[in-house]
């Protein structure tokens, strides 16, 4: 761990040979951050995708779930290696079986853009009830809600998916129930709500020119009345009481389906 903080918070080149030598004696998670720095660290060492990969494929070979993912990334997006999808697929499978469930929520990005909408969201399911993988619930209950007649439990279900997502910062979510609450579409059609989650939407500290567009585009769209407008700010007001959100909404990671990671979850290893 302090060989790690070294090379990666203090950019301490000198610190590299020892983490080579320490890969070439099969430690698997020296063998990991020596692609990563291939791949993603090109202040410390010039960048080489074609190097980041075969190490991964050295530490996959130990069923490594970070090597798996990390070489399906590189497969996706033909990047160090030739592009081939069904590699990728197959990369991210293994990883998800070995528990990194980021990999579930890629391969149902990968459905969803092939209009595979069930095998999109069996893959989300596998992800949902993880709570540092929002993006799993959001998704999951759009599809469900768009591409499923739901049984008024189901939908019940879809919309906590989407305030649980909401509440730990996925915008997505957020926007999703205030086009919910705007057209009464499986919970009530309700302007004040609409202008609620517009709110949190706009004024989360991960928000950006895309959704407060988003935001202006709705409050056009449906011109909620004054007292609605009125109602939904100060329930935003009382919700966000000395920034009471903040820490949470900050904690939101977006997933990047061209980035390689170094650990799974986000927890240092």
């Amino acid at each position: 761990m302090k060989l790690r903080k070294r090379i990666l918070e203090q950019n301490d080149k000198k610190a590299i040979p020892q983490l080579h030598e320490l890969a070439r004696n099969a430690h698997v998670h020296s063998i990991v951050l020596m692609g990563y720095l291939y791949d993603q660290k090109p202040n410390l060492v010039a960048k080489n995708p074609k190097y980041a990969a075969q190490y991964w494929h050295v530490s996959a070979k130990s069923g490594d779930s970070v090597s798996l993912y990390n070489l399906g990334i590189l497969y996706l997006n033909g990047r160090g290696v030739p592009k081939d999808i069904a590699t990728a697929k197959r990369l991210f499978s293994m990883s998800s079986s070995n528990g990194l469930f980021q990999a579930n929520y890629i391969l149902g990005q990968m459905e969803e853009s092939n209009k595979n909408y069930n095998l999109a969201m069996n893959h989300y399911k596998k992800c949902v009830s993880v709570n540092y993988l929002p993006q799993c619930k959001t998704r999951y209950a759009i599809n469900a809600i768009t591409r499923t007649k739901l049984t008024p439990r189901e939908a019940q279900d879809a919309v906590s998916q989407l305030t649980s997502a909401s509440s730990s910062g996925d915008l997505e979510a957020t926007y999703t129930l205030s086009r919910l609450a705007a057209e009464g579409v499986v919970i009530n059609k309700s302007y004040s709500s609409m202008v609620y989650y517009l709110e949190l939407m706009m004024r989360s500290p991960k928000s950006n020119a895309h959704y407060k567009q988003l935001a202006s585009n709705m409050y056009r769209s449906y011109n909620p009345p004054p007292d609605d407008v009125k109602a939904g700010k100060d329930k935003y007001s009382r919700a966000n009481a000395g920034n009471a959100l903040h820490p949470k909404l900050m904690s939101f990671k977006p997933i990047d389906p061209t980035a390689t990671i170094l650990d799974a979850g986000g927890v240092l290893r």
